[in-house]
């Protein structure tokens, strides 16, 4: 595939010749270009002013390319880059150790000065994120060890409850020294309330960045600290089975809801438990939301997926790296993803079921009133499930061997449209060398399951994935979806996944990074023609947009 390595590194090349700070000679990156023009990606803040965002979050992806194409040419320039970025963010942190991060506050490349939507406080986000902490520490080993405390220092406002937060506070003080000797509190109440939400997405990104800590420094307190948290999740799924949980908390009801199902607050948790009041009455105890397990947004990592898809591919990707002292962080992963096929997954139609975590189907039932996921009158349906997910279920297999798991795999392989994979057998697929996917994130599941049963056949089909990942988004000397896609993301996946299509037929796939998550975003009130003030991510309305055919 050397016409697909050429075209990897031209395209790295007109990155770092065309896309970092042309304002003031930093070595910073622009989050992404418009591929006609070749003007820098722009946010329209709701004052009309335009950003050119540079966003470290939306930068792992590019990062670990860059770094994967060092080791496939070696040529050092592409990690470097990677890695001078990587100084100078460190070298203008804040006072506790945090660089600007997530979804609500960025650079503006013009001014560089930190900029984000009004609406969300320029506040600290984590949220599936699993920045690459290996090159961090490879960068700057004091700066990362100080960085990963000060993410924990920050989303944590209760140590003894373990009440935690996506939203973090830049600038709160820290003592580094004996940082993970604080205790845990064994005996917290199951389900117990708090004022911040331990959403899953965010607890699981605590739990990867304590996990690398440990890996590179050898506290033991931080691993420690990274089962104790991954614990709390574990042990609040529903105990008939096992399934859940989106966070392991309530949240704390501060004030009576309003009447009115228009006052503008109205879906807010500051009322209590949002499932709870507005399926409590039909479904009763189970109705919570730490317990949902329907998806009401096509596109949103939160539910079942922010569970079972990224967050579990993280879990076991970390168990990996820990060897045997990450058996019980695998082995808590790996049920709670047989759970999940068991109660919820329709191998037929590559569906899930909506549900509770007791595991009733919910399908076809009709909301009585309106609240926080929808409106009265929606009805309960069954919905598709993301290549993350897969993704998700391949490496759990690859990492356990798990009996249970392969057929699930199978099965969504054969309607991801990759050939009929032998549910009784691993190392016997009818493979489809004529599939027309081309998500990457498919590719990185065969691939896992290339290198784990070392039968050529996966590998043949992960070579014919990638021509048509090619095919599909190599235009214009970038990576777009499309033809007639105007923006290219930076982060965007697909060249890493050929890069490990490569660096793994030429023996060399443990060599480069792998992938941990589908990339940042900006989220937040944006100022957009014809339609005015609106909360959008870039990932929703900047990015998908498309040329007029």
């Amino acid at each position: 595939m050397k016409h697909v390595l050429d075209y990897l590194c031209g395209y790295a090349e007109t990155i770092l010749t065309r896309y970092r700070d042309p304002y003031h000679g930093t070595p910073l990156f622009f989050d992404g270009c418009d591929s006609f023009s070749g003007a820098p990606v722009r946010w329209r803040n709701v004052d009309g002013t335009d950003w050119e965002p540079s966003n470290l979050a939306s930068q792992q992806n590019l990062f670990r390319t860059l770094s994967a194409l060092t080791t496939l040419t070696g040529q050092s320039d592409y990690k470097s880059a990677a890695q001078d970025a990587l100084r100078w963010h460190f070298n203008h942190r804040d006072p506790s150790g945090l660089l600007c991060w997530g979804g609500h506050s960025f650079f503006d490349m013009k001014t560089l000065k930190t900029v984000g939507p009004e609406n969300k406080n320029m506040v600290h986000e984590l949220k599936h994120h699993y920045p690459f902490y290996e090159l961090m520490y490879e960068t700057d080993r004091a700066a990362t060890s100080r960085l990963i405390k000060a993410i924990w220092n920050s989303h944590i406002a209760n140590w003894d409850t373990v009440e935690l937060s996506r939203h973090g506070e830049y600038g709160k003080p820290m003592e580094e020294e004996g940082f993970w000797n604080k205790p845990r509190n064994q005996d917290l109440e199951i389900m117990r309330e708090a004022k911040g939400l331990s959403f899953v997405n965010v607890g699981n990104d605590l739990i990867y960045a304590a996990s690398q800590s440990y890996l590179a420094e050898g506290d033991q307190g931080a691993l420690d600290w990274a089962e104790f948290m991954a614990w709390q999740f574990v042990r609040t799924r529903y105990p008939e089975t096992g399934l859940g949980c989106y966070q392991f908390n309530r949240p704390v009801k501060r004030e009576e809801a309003p009447t009115d199902e228009n006052h503008p607050q109205f879906t807010f948790s500051f009322y209590g438990d949002r499932a709870q009041r507005q399926f409590g009455p039909e479904y009763g105890p189970v109705a919570m939301e730490a317990w949902v397990l329907f998806k009401m947004d096509e596109e949103a990592l939160n539910g079942p997926e922010g569970i079972y898809g990224d967050s579990s591919l993280a879990q076991v990707s970390m168990a990996r790296q820990l060897g045997e002292k990450g058996k019980k962080l695998l082995d808590w992963t790996v049920s709670g993803l047989e759970a999940w096929a068991k109660y919820a997954y329709v191998p037929e139609t590559n569906e899930i079921k909506p549900m509770f975590a007791d595991g009733k189907d919910l399908t076809g039932h009709v909301f009585q009133r309106f609240g926080f996921y929808g409106k009265k009158g929606m009805v309960f349906e069954r919905k598709k499930i993301s290549p993350i997910v897969f993704l998700s279920y391949a490496t759990a297999w690859a990492a356990s061997g798990s009996e249970k798991l392969w057929p699930t795999v199978a099965a969504m392989a054969r309607n991801f449209g990759l050939g009929n994979w032998n549910p009784e057998n691993p190392k016997a697929p009818q493979v489809n060398l004529e599939t027309r996917a081309n998500d990457s994130t498919l590719l990185f599941a065969v691939l896992e399951i290339a290198r784990a049963t070392g039968t050529s056949a996966y590998l043949d089909l992960a070579r014919a994935l990638g021509e048509s990942i090619f095919v599909q988004r190599a235009h214009r000397g970038l990576f777009v979806p499309s033809e007639r896609h105007i923006h290219c993301r930076f982060d965007d996946a697909e060249p890493l996944a050929l890069a490990a299509l490569i660096a793994t037929m030429e023996g060399k796939g443990d060599q480069v990074p792998a992938f941990r998550s589908q990339g940042g975003y900006i989220h937040g009130d944006a100022l957009l023609p014809e339609i005015g003030k609106k909360n959008i991510t870039d990932l929703k309305f900047i990015y998908p947009m498309k040329k007029a055919a």
